[in-house]
């Protein structure tokens, strides 16, 4: 159970911050919502409590795991799919996901092929929001603001070309 100033990882919204948790009844049911500011949006969601780990409600990634996760962004070698329909697929299955790893993987694959040929516009978006996504998470995990965990994150990636 997490508790009012934990701060949690949720797909697709990224990191966020519990600002309450409160007990409603809806159709007649109460039930306990956590209440999650999400700084990356500016939004405000309200998830089940009984419902977190379907939803993919996670604590954020230890110091340890960011710093796995960056070295991967730095030195993995990727293959990718010339089958767009196929490589988009798989790139939202990750991001739902909600891994700190395969949010990663999603960025450096997306990052590598836009080197090759450029992304459509399609794709330009899920880059965007999956670099955005992680840099959400690291910066909030590790106290950083977001323009160094993103130049951190270009970086590893040009490095690791």
């Amino acid at each position: 159970m997490f508790r009012i100033g934990d701060k949690v990882f949720y797909p697709y919204h990224g990191a966020g911050e519990i600002t309450g948790i409160e007990e409603k009844e809806i159709l007649g049911e109460k039930k306990v919502y956590y209440i999650i500011r999400f700084p990356l949006t500016e939004t405000t969601v309200m998830l089940p409590a009984e419902n977190i780990e379907q939803l993919g409600l996670r604590t954020l990634a230890t110091p340890l795991e960011i710093k796995y996760c960056l070295e991967k962004l730095r030195t993995l070698k990727i293959a990718v799919d010339d089958d767009w329909k196929i490589r988009y697929k798989k790139n939202q299955d990750l991001l739902k996901s909600g891994s700190i790893d395969d949010v990663a993987l999603v960025v450096k694959t997306l990052y590598t092929r836009n080197q090759y040929k450029e992304l459509s516009t399609t794709e330009k978006k899920l880059y965007q929001n999956a670099l955005s996504i992680l840099i959400s998470e690291i910066a909030l995990a590790l106290d950083k603001p977001t323009e160094e965990v993103k130049a951190e994150i270009l970086r590893l990636m040009e490095e690791g070309k």
